[in-house]
């Protein structure tokens, strides 16, 4: 069932200490004008593996209703687009958008404030889209909307929490592919980074970052750990009472491993960095003799030399690259 369908009713009244300026007639202009946007924006939802994907719909929501905020304590500065912007006005103003989020929720059921606000959100969760790409995906056809029913910028952010408690419904209560507690923290923290973070002029049409290159770092552990840390990239460090489990219970600990790259091939991490290493002298240092007795990066070397074609990986010196 579309979200859109989900909401039907205009909401409550939003409360005085909430909101103090909004009159009914101003609710009703801001209700209107977010589900205008939540038709327009169900055409161009974020996916992932072709449903609709919790932790991104939710940050695309409350990134825009930041950057109202923004927008209506700064729009007399020039400041150049990306720079983070601390003030206590920001502060002071964000809160009433997340009460006025929390009294939506709880209208419908849910009080997203009976627990401390979750800041640390799990992968799977984390939004796929970085602000500046938010900004250029939606901004322009959000602000129209909210012009067009008359919304100034406060205004406009108000309604995006309207917007942002719809898709937490439908997220928490209808697809049930969120945690509630951790779908708020999303919203939280997305109202922030839009009311901290300086946007492009309006109707700039400003381009997409390039999306940083992932990388997943293998080879002797402790090197390996060290360089992703130093370099950035993903690296595997088991526990070592797994490992003496594993071995107690005659299980191959290689396993663990060749299961962990394949979850990164499944989502086509742009490149494998062996170090420190030379493979291929790994590889010569170990010809003939029986891969399940050489060291874990030896085997992992030889198994991507094995498979790493067949998921669309090809070798590069000490390096496995997905191809383009």
């Amino acid at each position: 069932m579309p979200i859109f369908d989900l909401f039907k009713k205009s909401p409550k009244k939003d409360p005085a200490r909430d909101n103090p300026l909004g009159s009914p007639e101003m609710q009703k202009k801001r209700h209107d004008a977010a589900m205008e946007f939540l038709k327009a924006f169900q055409e161009r939802i974020p996916l992932l593996n072709g449903k609709p994907h919790a932790g991104t719909v939710l940050s695309v929501a409350s990134r825009l209703a930041g950057t109202s905020l923004y927008r209506s304590l700064n729009n007399n500065k020039d400041i150049a687009p990306g720079v983070v912007v601390l003030s206590n006005e920001v502060n002071e103003a964000y809160p009433q958008l997340l009460n006025l989020f929390a009294f939506y929720c709880k209208q419908n059921g849910i009080d997203v404030l009976a627990k401390p606000l979750v800041t640390k959100f799990p992968e799977q969760d984390e939004a796929r889209m970085e602000i500046a790409q938010v900004r250029a995906e939606y901004q322009d056809q959000y602000d129209g909307i909210m012009k067009k029913h008359g919304l100034d910028d406060l205004n406009s952010a108000y309604a995006s929490m309207i917007l942002c408690s719809i898709v937490f419904q439908y997220h928490c209560t209808k697809a049930r592919d969120i945690d509630p507690y951790v779908a708020t923290g999303i919203i939280a923290m997305g109202v922030v980074e839009g009311a901290k973070t300086a946007p492009p002029p309006r109707g700039s049409k400003p381009k997409q970052p390039v999306q940083k290159e992932r990388r997943f770092v293998l080879g002797e552990h402790d090197a390996a750990v060290q360089d992703a840390l130093d370099n950035g990239g993903g690296f595997i460090d088991i526990n070592p009472g797994v490992l003496k489990m594993l071995k107690e219970k005659n299980i191959d600990p290689f396993l663990v491993y060749e299961q962990a790259v394949l979850k990164q091939m499944e989502e086509k991490v742009h490149r494998f960095d062996f170090v420190p290493a030379d493979v291929e002298t790994w590889i010569k240092a170990w010809n003939g003799k029986p891969s399940a007795q050489a060291p874990i990066h030896v085997r992992l070397v030889l198994w991507m030399k094995k498979n790493a074609a067949s998921h669309g990986y090809q070798q590069s010196g000490n390096s496995w690259v997905l191809k383009r």
